[in-house]
């Protein structure tokens, strides 16, 4: 029974409490007053006198001002601001307050001593370097004198803007209200060069003024085209992330993608490097692995006496077609000299004890070997010490560098104040013209070895060789010089002119070849028949089965003359207590 008389009485107690009257807190904006001083360059010092009424303790107030507007073309305009000063109005006192960028704007946290039941009065004196809009016939100064983003209403405001000495002609107007408001309950005066503003009625909450003041021209420098283009990259910083992707790359490329100085220049050479294949040599020469670079092993292991290759005939319903037949000459016990991309690719020709093979009968088949093909002539090179940085380990400085530049893009642009995709169609255009630096620069961040170099050279010497040698040349060199090097010319790209050069010279097919009986073997024909055979090759390699998916206001003409309204401009915004 006494517990729950005890548990009634506390009920009871919570329930008398919560009905009684709350404290009183408020706080207003009894008088807001700036006075602003435009100098020759249109810079503008402002000064804001805010006195205020707080009902109840306060600790202080927030000021937000925007700073970041939407500039023309769909670009970012950035207000730039610099705070003087934070004082108390009575005392003239400096007052602790903070500073820092809160979205669009930039916020001072004001702390104001003995805010409990009392008035006070906070003066902000700050500077802005491009409050005024340069247009063909006029300059403008649109300015937000109160800011329209206050929670509580202002019971008076005023606001004084004063113009050099030669400020003749000037015409100004005031809109009073909620943003957008066209009202003018506001009482407007030109004195020479001043021009004073005044509100008729006390400004309701979120209302704020403006004024507007037409300036002819002459009076304001207009600004030279370095600070126009120093300001618009100031406000659009995206513009930058090409520059820093070109920097970054480039320093990347400079101390890891470069290739040492060899120490010795392209001569022509009479055969390739010792021990390299031709593979090797064709993916040497240009940093990857092309489809000829895999073909002509083909040709090689032919040349070498491990296969035959056989020019046929497939006899359709109507038409024939040609194909190639594939002959193992050699068992696999003598497979022993060969690399291991050779080996894989042989075994992937010739399935279990299988001795012949057509290339059509690849498709769908071989594809699933040329990762480890590639591989293969790769891990040949590095065993030979080709590379310092290798083509697959220079994707990764790539993205490594691509990290860095979107990183070192983001610092600027918070830095300023702006995000990455404020500028618009601007930003994308400018994220594109990075990634293209970043993509080009990066292909070029493969290094190779002090060796690699040199054997670059070497190979760069004997593609010229075979590129340029005349057949008086030939007729000193071996017999078998045309067959032994045309891998390499299919490898290096030049085997039209190899064959052509050894034309009238070669009277006889090579044995490791069989095709169409020749009335009078010419080398060029024979040049394109290996051509043939290597784009047939190339089509059945890379052949495989289709996969399924499934589906998986800056206004030209400002705001004078009628189109203004109450918050319109710069300046502005708001604030609250705390």
């Amino acid at each position: 029974m006494m517990r729950r008389f005890f548990s009634f009485l506390l009920v009871s107690l919570a329930v008398t409490c919560s009905s009684l009257p709350a404290h009183a807190r408020s706080w207003r904006i009894t008088h807001f007053d700036a006075a602003i001083t435009i100098d020759k360059d249109g810079h503008a010092l402002v000064t804001e006198k805010i006195d205020l009424r707080f009902e109840g303790a306060y600790h202080g107030i927030h000021r937000r001002i925007p700073i970041h507007y939407p500039g023309p073309s769909n670009t970012s305009f950035t207000l730039f601001m610099d705070v003087l000063s934070v004082t108390d109005g009575e005392t003239h006192q400096p007052l602790r307050f903070e500073d820092h960028r809160q979205d669009d704007y930039r916020e001072l946290t004001i702390y104001i001593p003995g805010a409990e039941d009392a008035s006070k009065t906070v003066e902000i004196a700050y500077k802005v370097l491009n409050p005024v809009r340069h247009f063909a016939d006029y300059d403008e100064f649109y300015w937000n004198v109160t800011g329209s983003d206050w929670p509580v209403p202002i019971d008076a405001s005023s606001g004084s803007v004063y113009f050099p000495a030669n400020a003749n002609g000037l015409r100004a107007q005031a809109f009073t209200g909620v943003y957008g408001s066209h009202d003018t309950d506001a009482k407007v005066s030109v004195n020479g060069t001043r021009i004073d503003v005044e509100s008729n009625n006390p400004l309701p909450m979120r209302g704020g003024m403006t004024v507007d003041v037409y300036i002819p021209k002459g009076i304001l420098n207009e600004p030279s085209s370095l600070t126009l283009a120093f300001a618009f990259v100031r406000s659009n910083p995206v513009v930058l992330m090409p520059v820093l992707g070109l920097v970054i790359m480039g320093l990347l490329w400079w101390f890891i993608g470069r290739d040492p100085d060899p120490g010795i220049s392209v001569a022509p050479q009479y055969g390739p490097p010792e021990k390299m294949t031709p593979a090797e040599a064709g993916m040497l020469i240009d940093d990857s692995i092309d489809p000829r670079d895999i073909t002509c092993t083909i040709v090689d292991l032919a040349v070498r006496g491990y296969v035959r290759i056989e020019e046929v005939q497939e006899k359709g319903l109507i038409f024939s077609s040609k194909d190639y037949v594939l002959h193992l000459l050699k068992p696999r016990a003598e497979w022993g000299e060969l690399t291991d991309f050779e080996e894989v690719m042989l075994k992937t020709i010739f399935v279990a004890d299988d001795k012949t093979e057509h290339i059509s009968a690849l498709r769908n088949r071989f594809y699933t070997a040329i990762p480890s093909i590639k591989a293969g002539i790769l891990d040949g090179l590095k065993a030979k010490g080709m590379y310092r940085v290798d083509p697959n380990s220079a994707n990764a400085y790539w993205i490594l560098g691509a990290l860095a530049t979107v990183f070192a893009a983001w610092l600027v642009c918070k830095a300023a104040g702006v995000g990455l995709l404020d500028s618009g169609p601007l930003s994308f255009v400018a994220i594109a013209a990075t990634v293209l630096s970043v993509y080009l620069i990066g292909r070029q961040m493969t290094a190779k070895s002090l060796t690699g170099a040199r054997t670059w050279v070497h190979v760069k010497g004997f593609q010229e060789f075979m590129n340029r040698v005349e057949g008086d040349k030939l007729r000193t060199m071996p017999p078998d010089t045309f067959e032994k090097f045309l891998p390499y010319a299919m490898a290096l790209g030049v085997e039209a002119h190899w064959a052509k050069a050894f034309s009238g010279i070669i009277q006889s097919p090579p044995s490791w070849y069989t095709g169409p009986n020749y009335v009078a073997f010419n080398t060029m024909s024979f040049g394109r028949d290996i051509g043939a055979m290597s784009t047939a090759a190339h089509e059945a390699f890379v052949s495989a089965p289709r996969a399924s998916s499934s589906g998986s206001g800056f206004s030209s003409g400002g705001g004078f003359g009628g189109g203004g309204f109450s918050g319109g401009g710069f300046g502005g915004g708001g604030g609250d207590a705390f």
